[in-house]
């Protein structure tokens, strides 16, 4: 009797209290407001995480107190290199689907998005802030700079050695640079570098500034061009400035006159006298060889 008693209380008490649970629930959900992104913006660096963003989807997020976006640096001007100066390329924080470069502290960070490990850490970047055909970037460690390279699969050393100094000259293709051939410093020895072949194109012990494909030009208290059997050319013609652009030779002259070189034949060429400037630089384009003076164009030279 008590059993059936008891078993008809359960039932009545679950149909009045399971309704009622389920209207609180209900009630409850009303009363809880929508959940808020924790990064409604989709900002890189927010709340003390780094968000990992690839054309707006999130790939992953990394915790950290002291990250910001990594600035590249430029030390070529502590030499003579022609090098490029109009880069306007930031660094992305997200290369690609797997790698991603911040600034954790004191150190440049690239992370692995997929592994979330540090796989190699930096305390500068060089980019020259414009892309290069072997998406070649430099790291230095201390004093010591590496030739690392971006891949889908993330970054890899390009070159197993490291280098007191290392640049792409200014050699311009279709607005990215050519990073087949870098110059490079060691143990106060220079060296034109074949990135593709991996081997050295020519050393010297006095600083390399330029290139092409005849010539390489040092700079010893004063321009040198020298072939690639080290006869020098043009000897006794005073050289304020040499520089390359593909089969061109530039050089600037007493009285700011500038010869024009073409096609390896040094019988061949113009002048031009050049107002006064500060800075001289020739760099490759669409339109032609622009002459740039303190960084504004003076004229563009149209190849033949």
């Amino acid at each position: 009797m008590y059993d059936k008693l008891t078993s008809k209380i359960i039932i009545v008490l679950l149909v009045i209290f399971i309704p009622l649970s389920i209207i609180g629930l209900l009630n409850r959900k009303e009363d809880i407001p929508n959940a808020v992104d924790e990064n409604p913006n989709k900002e890189t660096f927010y709340n003390n995480k780094v968000y990992f963003y690839n054309a707006n989807e999130l790939l992953g997020t990394y915790s950290c107190i002291d990250c910001k976006k990594t600035e590249t640096i430029i030390d070529d001007t502590n030499y003579h290199t022609n090098y490029y100066k109009y880069g306007t390329e930031e660094l992305k924080t997200v290369q690609n689907s797997i790698l991603a470069i911040f600034t954790e502290g004191d150190k440049i960070e690239f992370y692995n998005i997929v592994s979330q490990k540090k796989t190699m850490e930096f305390d500068a970047i060089k980019t020259y802030n414009i892309s290069n055909n072997n998406n070649l970037y430099f790291g230095k460690i201390a004093n010591l700079w590496q030739i690392i390279e971006i891949t889908e699969e993330g970054v890899k050393s390009a070159v197993v050695d490291s280098f007191d100094y290392v640049a792409i000259p200014n050699h311009i293709e279709n607005n990215i640079l050519n990073s087949d051939k870098l110059i490079v410093r060691k143990n106060n020895n220079w060296e034109i570098l074949d990135i593709i072949n991996n081997k050295s194109v020519i050393t010297s012990v006095n600083e390399i500034v330029d290139f092409n494909n005849y010539y390489y030009i040092v700079y010893n208290n004063g321009y040198q061009i020298l072939t690639y059997n080290n006869t020098e050319i043009l000897p006794n013609l005073t050289k304020k400035n040499v520089a390359t652009v593909g089969d061109y030779l530039f050089i600037v002259s007493n009285g700011n006159i500038l010869f024009i070189y073409k096609k390896n034949d040094i019988t061949n060429y113009e002048t031009m006298t050049l107002p006064e400037y500060t800075e001289i630089d020739f760099t490759n384009s669409d339109e032609g060889i622009k002459i740039m003076l303190d960084k504004n164009l003076y004229q563009t030279i149209a190849p033949n």
